[in-house]
This record gives C-alpha cells, structure tokens and sequence, in this order.
C-alpha cells in the first residue's frame, strides 16, 4: 500500500494541467507519433492473434536505432508501411524486410504474395584451368561419379582463406554480422559440424528456422540453423569460389 501511495505521488508530482492559452498554441501543432502497421502481415496462428514472440522478435529486430521506412498505403487510422533494418558500412551487407524476417522466422504469415525486390551478391565464379593442362588436384566433395568437386593443390589461397575466416568470426560476439533474413543466392559465412567456419552461399529455405547452404569452398551441401550463419565481410568475398564442379553429361 505504502508502494502504491509513493508511487501515485510521484506521478502527481510530474502532472501539471496546461493552461488553456498554451492549449490553443499547441493546438495548432500535428500529433508527432504515426499509427503503422506492417502491410499484409498476419499472425503465424490466425486463430490466437499475435503472440508475445512476435512482439519480443519485432522489438529486438527493430531496437531503438533509426530504420528506413517505406509507406505502401493506408488502411482506415493506420499507415500501411514495411521497415528495413539499414545496412552496415560494408558494401556486401544488404538492408532487409522486417516483414520478410519475422515470417521467416515463422511468427508471421504474409496475407497476399510479396516480390522480393532485392538481389544480393553474389560470389565470383571459380576460376578454370585451361584445357589440356596437367594439374594436381584433390577431390574435395563427391555427390556421384558425375557430380564431383575438386581443389587445385598449388592453390595456397584456401589454406590462408581458413585460417583467416576462423580467427575473424570466432573473434566475433553472438549478435555481431548475424543475418536476419537469408536470401536465396545471398553470400555468407556458415559454421559447419566441426564448429569452424567457412564461406557458403543460400540456396534454400526449408523451414523452421534452418536454411540450406552450399560451401562454396568444397561443393558439400547443409541444413542448419540460421543462427550459425553470419554476414560475410569485404575481405573474404573479393576471392572466387574455390572448386570446380566436374559434371560428365
């Protein structure tokens, strides 16, 4: 009781009444706030509304620094908009939807189809060895005896390549280049079951979370979290890929 009578004061303390000439001043002045809503997003579960997940995962995506806003209509008292995250200084990291992120993430379903409007960067294409040429190599990953990926053995570039990703990103917090909404075809680092990293690429989304990457570097393919991704800086994307798919048609 004593809590609540210090706590009532307090807010009497802080409460003034305006005078009404001050009222009519301000009167002349538009309400500062915005009543938005993110345009055709709908909850995960249409028969239990917007859950305190989605609210937790939209307060932590957004946060209290600036986003880009892009006003797409208006819908009775609310103005129809989508938000993306602004990018980093780094020219690979590319700004993302909100709306796309939290429907990824599986809290929010889009009520009509969205065109992504993005293309990310990508890597440069491997880079291959003339015909006819005699050349040491490993093979690196084998799906069968017509779809095989090799490395070059006289390329020292991959073994600096390594060395070099895991002193970066194990150096690096949880929350630092962590991608919030992979894109198809999108360049990334990716940890592997040995828990080091290594450059990889998106080429699916199969759902609860996971994402599909290919390792650039060893044509091996992996389902996984989209936490054990993360964004990939300029100094390892300039390099090409590092194998050569052979393919006998």
């Amino acid at each position: 009781e004593g809590t609540a009578e210090s706590l009532l004061n307090n807010v009497n303390d802080n409460l003034r009444k305006v005078e009404e000439a001050v009222n009519v001043e301000l009167s002349c002045f538009a309400h500062q706030a915005v009543r938005c809503s993110l345009k055709d997003l709908v909850p995960y579960n249409l028969t239990e509304g917007w859950s305190e997940e989605a609210k937790a995962e939209f307060c932590s995506v957004v946060g209290s620094a600036a986003v880009e806003m892009r006003p797409l209509g208006q819908d009775r008292d609310s103005l129809l908009v989508d938000l993306r995250k602004a990018p980093m200084e780094q020219s690979t990291d590319v700004p993302f939807s909100v709306r796309e992120y939290l429907v990824f993430i599986e809290v929010a379903r889009f009520y009509s189809p969205v065109t992504l409007g993005r293309r990310p960067l990508m890597y440069y294409p491997p880079v291959y060895p003339e015909a006819s040429k005699e050349l040491d190599a490993v093979v690196c990953h084998i799906n069968n005896l017509s779809d095989f990926y090799i490395q070059l053995v006289d390329n020292m570039e991959s073994l600096l390549l390594s060395a070099k990703l895991q002193d970066c990103y194990n150096a690096l917090t949880e929350d630092k280049l962590r991608v919030y909404c992979p894109v198809i075809g999108q360049a990334c680092v990716a940890r592997f079951e040995d828990e080091l990293w290594y450059r990889a690429q998106v080429i699916g989304h199969p759902g609860g979370r996971k994402v599909e990457v290919r390792y650039v570097d060893f044509g091996n393919k992996q389902i996984l979290s989209v936490s054990d991704l993360r964004k990939i800086k300029d100094e390892f994307f300039a390099l090409p890929a590092m194998v050569r798919a052979h393919q006998n048609m």
